[in-house]
């Protein structure tokens, strides 16, 4: 009743309700410092109003200030005790700064007030997966979709949490189920198109997405996601016609025009995609994504350049968000290094890197722990007991290293040859161990001791008919996947006669290159330097093991020896996958067509060493990457 009282003053108070009516439009307009000062007065003014307490805690929450906006929902309960509003308030504050233990208190105490209120059951549930009590949070999450039957949010966190006991197979049909009983859910196709993609299996997201669609034919985001998952297909063709169509249909958005950009510049349609991206950059400055696409694709020489002006100038706005700041500063890092401005670009990256790891969990233990298993279960015995029983295609030529390692530059070298085409980057093989998995009573990889040869070998059937559906005839087809080198064991059961390649580069210009790049979602290790140094030496480690164990069947490209001297590298490699010698090789900058990494442009040069030796420059930054190295 109090709460109410204030209310009404608020409102009666002419001065005061056009203070607080600024208050929310700067709130709205993500202009969370000046809400700050402007709620402030209104909250001198009415204090115990619990609705000026929330509108501050956003408007702390927008600046990254948890503990103040904590402290504001606090005063917002105490103000209205029976309110369940401000406790279900409270809680999805502290679930939201990660503080499980604290929102499950909160959420009882809610329950008390409000016994049967799904929104409660539903934070409760979210508490106790935040905490790790995974099986309390199923049962949770069931109990509050008992309260709201079909509440897509409560179905959704329900397949996410069956997820994350392993249960994928329940987790499927619980979206499956629910996409086929509420078609009209929009968010339930999107999350079952997600959760596919999010286990490897994107020709399947890109059907539910599709079905999608026929229910929801007008719908934004899904023909995005539509477009997002053709370009992970490399159906870059699909994946543009889906975004132009998006981008005529609305022009002010900013993220379909960068996304249509960056797939005209994969297609090589270099003039194009820099007219957009430079658009973008004249229309919202404060959008930092093609700020970055813009640096890329150009060498600046005076760093006083108009368009580096421009981006020190976006950086000191208040409204800029931090993740857009994260590729601002990643774009002057390029700029400056261009310029020779080494110490000022690698501010702007440790800058942009320090965003990125912020929202991060990369585990250096877990990454160790993972390689010891590995090591474990892939032993000479476990090969030679195995041996003969793979499929005898030699069709497969993956290409594994470090991500910046070389591997698009050789893709594209080998693909310059007629006999060479490219499935792209294939997680068809990390889907392969999870289907092994699933065999057996063990995990991944433990359970590849126990696997029968017939499962082996309708794995390596399903691995040859991804290659034959992402490619044409030729007699070779790259996998150029990195992160394979995690399953090079697998690989060789698969397919022994098939030739791996392992492409090398220095350690120092390997993780640098990493440091100064923003990846896709998976590779959380590159956003440090500490981190990629735990993660190189772990990799130098795998690759050791494997290339005891599967000797001739590796075979070892150096970057600093391929753009050195590119025939004498080829000749042997071409030799060693089959192929006969074709000089088309040594000038593939003239036959390269669709790139979909981050390498897009430097690939389109003729093989040269402008890349070698890159540390040097950044030789008095780097003490905490040599120091773990060197084993520090």
């Amino acid at each position: 009743m109090r709460s109410a009282q204030i209310n009404r003053d608020l409102m009666d108070n002419a001065h005061l309700k056009k203070t607080w009516e600024k208050g929310i439009k700067a709130l709205k307009q993500r202009d969370f410092a000046r809400a700050t000062a402007i709620l402030k007065k209104v909250e001198k003014a009415v204090s115990e109003d619990p609705d000026v307490h929330f509108a501050l805690a956003d408007a702390f929450l927008g600046q990254g200030k948890a503990d103040q906006a904590i402290r504001q929902c606090r005063r917002g309960v105490d103000a209205a005790p029976n309110a369940i509003v401000g406790w279900i308030r409270l809680g999805r504050v502290l679930l939201m700064t990660g503080k499980g233990e604290q929102a499950l208190k909160t959420f009882n105490k809610a329950q008390t007030v409000s016994p049967d209120h799904p929104h409660v059951a539903a934070g409760i549930a979210e508490s106790k997966a935040m905490v790790g009590d995974l099986p309390g949070a199923e049962a949770a999450f069931s109990q509050a979709l008992s309260l709201a039957p079909g509440e897509p949010d409560l179905i959704i966190s329900m397949a996410r949490v069956q997820d994350a006991r392993g249960q994928v197979q329940n987790a499927e049909k619980t979206l499956r189920e629910a996409c086929a009983a509420h078609p009209d859910a929009i968010s339930l196709w999107q999350s079952f198109g997600r959760a596919l993609r999010a286990w490897d299996r994107i020709e399947d997201a890109s059907d539910v997405c599709r079905e999608a669609q026929v229910h929801h034919p007008h719908s934004v985001e899904l023909k995005a996601q539509r477009a997002e998952l053709a370009y992970e297909l490399r159906d870059l063709e699909t994946a543009r016609q889906l975004l132009t169509e998006l981008a005529q249909a609305y022009p002010d958005d900013v993220n379909i025009q960068n996304d249509l950009a960056q797939v005209l510049a994969s297609l090589g349609e270099d003039v194009e995609s820099q007219e957009r991206f430079k658009n973008l950059t004249e229309r919202e400055p404060l959008f930092g994504q093609p700020w970055l696409n813009v640096a890329r694709a150009k060498r600046y020489e005076d760093p006083q350049d108009g368009e580096i002006q421009k981006m020190r100038a976006a950086l000191k706005r208040r409204q800029l968000q931090p993740a857009q700041a994260a590729y601002l500063h990643f774009a002057l890092g390029k700029a400056l290094d261009d310029c020779q401005e080494y110490d000022e670009a690698f501010a702007h990256y440790q800058k942009a890197n320090a965003i990125w790891r912020s929202q991060l969990d990369f585990d250096p233990k877990a990454l160790e722990a993972q390689i010891d298993r590995l090591i474990g279960a892939f032993t000479p015995e476990l090969m030679t007991r195995f041996e003969g029983r793979g499929n005898s295609s030699m069709r497969p030529l993956m290409i594994v290293g470090m991500p910046r390692s070389g591997t698009t530059l050789l893709e594209q070298v080998l693909c310059a040859h007629p006999d060479v085409e490219t499935a792209g980057e294939l997680r068809t093989l990390a889907q392969a161990a999870r289907g092994l998995t699933k065999s057996g009573e063990n995990s991944w990889p433990e359970c590849i001791a126990d696997i029968a040869p017939e499962l082996l070998a309708d794995q390596a059937q399903g691995y040859l008919d991804v290659l034959s559906a992402r490619s044409g005839a030729a007699a070779k087809v790259v996998d150029k996947m990195p992160q394979n080198f995690l399953h090079l064991g697998l690989a060789a059961l698969l397919f022994p006669k098939a030739v791996i390649v392992h492409c090398v580069r220095d350690p120092l210009d390997t993780c640098l290159s990493n440091f100064f790049q923003v990846f896709p979602a998976g590779i959380d290790f590159a956003y440090d330097l500490s981190d990629l140094g735990h993660y190189f030496r772990n990799y130098q480690r795998l690759m050791a093991h494997w290339g005891a164990l599967l000797g001739a069947q590796l075979v070892t490209v150096c970057y600093e020896e391929l753009v050195s001297g590119p025939e004498k590298v080829l000749r042997p490699l071409l030799e060693a996958v089959r192929l006969d010698w074709h000089d088309a090789c040594l000038s593939h900058q003239q036959s390269v067509g669709r790139v979909d990494t981050l390498s897009l442009y430097q690939v389109r040069k003729p093989l040269n060493t402008g890349s070698t030796e890159r540390w040097r420059n950044y030789e008095k930054h780097l003490a905490p990457l040599r120091a773990v190295l060197a084993g520090e």
